[in-house]
């Protein structure tokens, strides 16, 4: 249970940083398709969605440091340290989406980001989503692949799955769900077991919690209080804290 920025490290940090990474990507992906649904203008086609997508950019990025480009049903969006919804700061890259649509008009969208840089963070992921309004609510259900370097300098990694919900009138959202890191040793690859219950109104701290397994069993409980300081206690009687970068 070891600090610092020592790749591979099992930490309580480390452990924060693959939690806020996961919580990046699933910001950007609200910042893309929110508001994507026009099934109650038109028939709803992956070419359409596609396009609202790409009209919302300008309006979602300041100082129009983000241009979207259209290619059927697919966006590509390039960022130039845009500052933009729930939290964004710094985001430079591209993100690239490809949009499909069921036969009940389901919309699903496939991501992709290489070395893109979001608040302090730079990740790589691969995501197929699935979007859902309920009333006011929206949600994403999400299966993802990702690495990168968390805000802390830690290598970061994630597979597996996760449900972001969010209110589009507000800066609110959640993010239930889990997912597994590797740690990798000179002898073995192995893999750590991730669950969260985590939400978050802009730039606000969070407030959840997150539980991190370690390779042999113990497990680390990281308590977020709306505060920039999470408390983490393990099962082998340690605790500590982890600075957050937050309001």
């Amino acid at each position: 249970m070891r600090g610092g920025s020592t790749d591979n490290t099992d930490s309580a940090a480390s452990t924060v940083d693959s939690s806020d990474a996961v919580n990046d990507e699933s910001d950007m992906m609200i910042a893309s398709v929110d508001g994507a649904d026009s099934s109650g203008l038109a028939a709803i086609t992956g070419a359409g969605v596609a396009a609202t997508i790409a009209a919302n950019v300008s309006t979602r990025w300041a100082g129009g440091c983000a241009t979207a480009t259209v290619t059927g049903d697919e966006v590509a969006i390039k960022y130039n340290d845009c500052t933009g919804p729930r939290g964004l700061v710094h985001v430079t890259g591209e993100l690239d989406l490809t949009i499909a649509i069921s036969s009940t008009g389901g919309i699903s969208v496939h991501a992709s980001a290489t070395d893109l840089e979001v608040n302090a963070a730079t990740i790589d992921f691969t995501a197929d989503a699935t979007l859902s309004i309920n009333g006011t609510m929206e949600s994403l259900a999400v299966t993802a692949n990702g690495s990168g370097t968390g805000p802390r300098g830690n290598s970061i990694d994630h597979n597996g799955n996760y449900t972001v919900t969010w209110d589009p009138t507000t800066a609110c959202r959640s993010i239930n769900g889990s997912w597994s890191t590797d740690l990798t040793t000179p002898v073995a690859t192995a893999e750590r077991a991730n669950t969260v219950n985590l939400s978050r109104c802009g730039t606000a701290c969070p407030t959840g919690t997150l539980e991190h397994t370690f390779i042999g069993g113990a497990t680390l409980n990281v308590t977020f209080n709306g505060s920039s300081t999470a408390q983490w206690s393990a099962s082998t009687g340690l605790s500590g804290t982890v600075t957050l970068d937050c309001q």
